[in-house]
């Protein structure tokens, strides 16, 4: 009795925090739960800097409805290539790319699931590290001159907060999901509340965007594309969560309402933020501190600590189980070493490129849609289209040569030659670091044209594989005979 209970606790540890898939019974997460997990995830002062964004290229109305409505349509991609994966075989993002990239090529999904979530993870803790330094020169607790270092070791300690939470295993995130949730969209509504009875509707109905550039068709296609990134950049998230519910079928409403719609409506305090304070970046505390003092401001501080820590705890722990999907790392590295090494590559990001990289945020929110789109183009034409919702489970886990998805030294050639036709498609649509586009953009933007190009070409070039193999097989036994 004692070796069978010492059993199951391993591989219930192996599938939650480690490369193994889970089980029936692990999948034990309720539709609230998740729910209230992928609130916990999206709710964050990355909307802040998201609806300042927004508020660049559309007024309050406007950039409400295209938040909302683009969103939900670039959940969908997402959904599609991650949830029937995740829920059907237990998979986490990284593992189900096996199929598209190959055994050893799904490495280039460990790289782009780690450096993403935790680049997302930086910009959290450096807007924590901000906001607090602000509001304690704003008391003058701390000096202007104090501020920078202030600025550091208060995203060092909200990371901290972070780490001693997750470390101790992914449990934390259903026990601390409701409560954060409830609390972050609480207060972030109380913020919108606020904002709206200082400023007053007609004020912020009025308020001009600050970088329109007079086409209105556009500033209307930047504002989706914008949109359409933000939710993408949830493809490493959305598998890494759902694969605890039970079904697809109870997991697309949870998550949607969790991640797409929470998210839009607390970006809408980005957005009238930045129409109403174009200088603020989105960010509503200066603008609270001016029209309200400290008693306004505090709680929306409040907001901004609890909903970081705790989507930098979801953040964490993707990007651990990550690097656990390589059985040689996990063999290795303890959950908690994991979880070490994520905190400590987000610590370097905050002491020595804090400004350059909180300054170049466009830039990397673009690139979630650069990067992500075509994966997700590959992983629906290949798991709907290609394998009709079947994937071979062993061949999920071995790494031998000659196992289902080794293909070409382990590498799927035809996978990584359609998401490279993806990225130049993109390219060819928007400069995503300089957001110079060509007059296609406007109609197409860049993002759905990038993810179908993906698509196609993969289906193709597999179809175009397997009818070489069928004309090579008669030619081989032939000359055999």
């Amino acid at each position: 009795m004692v070796c069978v209970s010492q059993a199951t606790n391993e591989v219930s540890t192996s599938g939650t925090e480690g490369s193994l898939p889970l089980l029936s019974h692990e999948r034990n997460w309720t539709p609230k739960a998740l729910f209230f997990s992928s609130a916990q995830a999206a709710v964050a002062t990355w909307c802040f800097i998201i609806g300042g964004y927004v508020a660049f290229y559309l007024p309050a109305v406007q950039g409400s409805i295209v938040m909302i409505a683009s969103m939900l349509a670039g959940m969908l991609l997402v959904f599609l290539a991650t949830v029937p994966m995740a829920t059907r075989y237990g998979l986490e993002a990284v593992r189900s790319t096996r199929p598209v990239f190959g055994t050893r090529g799904s490495l280039f999904a460990v790289a782009l699931t780690f450096l993403f979530t935790i680049g997302w993870g930086t910009t959290l803790m450096i807007f924590s590290g901000k906001s607090a330094a602000l509001l304690l020169t704003t008391l003058g607790i701390v000096s202007e001159n104090s501020a920078p270092a202030v600025q550091t070791l208060s995203s060092l300690a909200c990371l901290l907060v972070v780490w001693a939470l997750i470390s101790r295993g992914p449990g934390i995130l259903r026990r601390v999901g409701v409560l954060v949730a409830c609390s972050v969209l609480a207060l972030g509504v109380m913020v919108i509340v606020v904002i709206v009875a200082k400023v007053g509707w007609p004020a912020l109905l009025g308020a001009k965007p600050s970088a329109a550039n007079g086409n209105k068709l556009l500033d209307y296609t930047t504002a989706i594309e914008l949109m359409l990134a933000t939710a993408l950049s949830w493809w490493p998230y959305v598998g890494g969560m759902t694969r605890f519910s039970k079904s697809t079928r109870k997991s697309v409403l949870p998550a949607t309402l969790g991640l797409g719609l929470s998210l839009s409506v607390i970006c809408l305090i980005g957005l009238y933020t930045g129409l109403v304070f174009p200088d603020s970046g989105g960010n509503p505390l200066p603008g609270l501190l001016d029209i309200g003092g400290i008693w306004l401001a505090l709680p929306a501080f409040a907001f901004i600590i609890a909903a970081n820590v705790g989507t930098a705890m979801v953040g964490t722990y993707t990007a651990a189980l990550s690097l656990k999907q390589q059985p040689a790392i996990d063999a290795r590295l303890s959950w908690r070493g994991a979880t070490t090494v994520a905190g400590l590559t987000v610590a370097a990001v905050i002491v020595f490129l804090a400004e350059p990289f909180y300054a170049n945020f466009g830039t990397f929110l673009t690139l979630s849609a650069v990067v992500f789109g075509p994966v997700c183009g590959l992983q629906i034409a290949d798991y709907f289209i290609i394998r009709k919702q079947r994937l071979d489970l062993e061949g999920l886990y071995s790494d031998r040569a000659g196992s289902a998805y080794w293909y070409w030294k382990g590498i799927n050639l035809a996978g990584f030659a359609s998401m490279a036709i993806g990225v130049v498609v993109y390219f060819l649509l928007l400069d995503p670091v300089t957001f110079a586009s060509s007059p296609v953009f406007a109609f197409t933007t860049a993002t759905l044209p990038s993810t179908l190009a993906t698509a196609v070409s993969y289906v193709v070039l597999v179809r175009l594989k397997r009818k070489a193999r069928e004309l090579q097989a008669p030619l081989s036994s032939s000359k055999s005979s």
